[in-house]
């Protein structure tokens, strides 16, 4: 999501955010522990290793010295997917023996194209998905033209694990077109469990209701501290002049929202749970404009960027 850094300069203007009541308390350990797994099989969506033409058969790689989960995972590639037009889509499909898990995971902003589909801020009708919704058009394209592309290998590979549990995420870019592949999947029939980290908000009011009350499995929304991504479609199309040229965007609920600095280990402690779309109480109601929490969730987010 670095392309929109172009709106960054905006934000000081925006104003303070108003705070809204928020539940707020510690997250369990086993919670945390998943947080740190997915967010290893996020950052593993980076590796060349796990969507090439070969990659399908192989184990989930990792650099030397991260994933630790899923190196000591029984793991294998279902399908690596790239290039997916319109957008660039990139990932893979993989199962984890170990924990019984069938695990989509979605890249995040890379090439030049990912970076055009984050600047196509304007709305696409989403009815579709649900009613009254609109969708970000980059987001929307790409998830729909991935989602073409994939559902009927997830059928088959959930049909043939029937007790695993399915589980879709993504980090920036990739935990955008991950909600909206879970929204997809979900209003197909599919229980599943979204995990995103530092995802942009991908549509309006209606459609954050909507992801918010879906069931079918839960939502987990992570983001950190200030990080920029989660808040900028949302605060830039509130002020009084931009919102002229970005439409209204809104973020679901639940948030959970880590408060620990970047390049350290998170705690139970260091991550609040905050119920309610738009709640102000976290990451939305930050006023500084930095990118450099956007790279650290649980971990380093760039693994394999260039492997």
């Amino acid at each position: 999501m670095v392309s929109l850094r172009v709106l960054f300069g905006l934000l000081p203007a925006l104003g303070a955010a108003v705070p809204s009541a928020a539940l707020r308390r510690d997250v369990s350990s086993p919670l945390l522990e998943e947080f740190n797994r997915f967010s290893q099989y996020t950052a593993a969506s980076n590796c060349l290793a796990n969507h090439n033409g070969s990659s399908a058969g192989s184990p989930v790689y990792c650099d030397a010295g991260f994933c630790p989960l899923i190196k000591e995972a029984d793991t294998e590639i279902i399908k690596g997917f790239w290039g997916l037009s319109p957008g660039d889509t990139t990932g893979y499909l993989a199962l984890d023996r170990t924990q019984k898990l069938i695990v989509l995971a979605f890249r995040g902003t890379v090439s030049d194209e990912n970076g055009w589909t984050d600047l196509m801020l304007g709305y696409t009708d989403a009815a579709t998905a649900c009613d009254g919704c609109k969708a970000h058009k980059g987001f929307w394209g790409a998830s729909t033209a991935a989602m073409d592309n994939l559902t009927s290998t997830i059928d088959t590979a959930v049909a043939q694990n029937s007790d695993y549990k399915l589980v879709v995420t993504g980090h920036s870019l990739g935990g955008a077109i991950a909600t909206l592949a879970a929204v997809r999947l979900r209003n197909a029939g599919h229980t599943l469990d979204l995990y995103t980290f530092g995802a942009p908000s991908v549509g309006n009011l209606a459609f954050a209701q909507y992801i918010t009350d879906q069931g079918s499995g839960n939502n987990y929304r992570l983001t950190h501290g200030p990080d920029e991504v989660p808040k900028v479609l949302y605060k830039t199309s509130r002020h009084w002049l931009f919102h002229i040229l970005v439409p209204e965007y809104s973020q679901s609920s639940p948030e959970y929202w880590i408060t620990s600095g970047v390049g350290v280990s998170v705690a139970e402690s260091d991550i609040k749970f905050i119920e309610g779309v738009n709640n102000e109480t976290g990451n939305l109601g930050t006023q500084e404009v930095t990118m450099a929490p956007h790279g650290w969730y649980m971990g380093n987010m760039s693994v394999c960027a260039q492997t």
